[in-house]
């Protein structure tokens, strides 16, 4: 996670998940407001797994990207040791 220029923390997330996340969301949407039609509460509940289990791998997309990136203070602590 870094700073932006107005004090709020930003983080990066893996486009895919982030793409499929999107998608699952309209698919909800979608199933969730059926106009004048009744709402089908299996298909809706389906979409909701769909759009928990996008979350899921977007959280983890985040976390992937903490561990492969050192941070600042482990950079700056191995430019000291050498």
């Amino acid at each position: 996670m870094s700073e932006g220029p107005d004090g709020r923390l930003t983080l990066t997330v893996g486009r895919r998940e982030f793409e499929q996340l999107n998608r699952e969301w309209a698919d909800y949407v979608a199933a969730a407001s059926a106009g004048s039609s009744p709402v089908d509460p299996v298909l809706t509940l389906r979409r909701t797994g769909g759009v928990l289990r996008s979350l899921d791998l977007l959280l983890a997309s985040i976390g992937r990207e903490d561990r492969q990136a050192p941070s600042e203070s482990e950079h700056r602590g191995s430019e000291h040791r050498g």
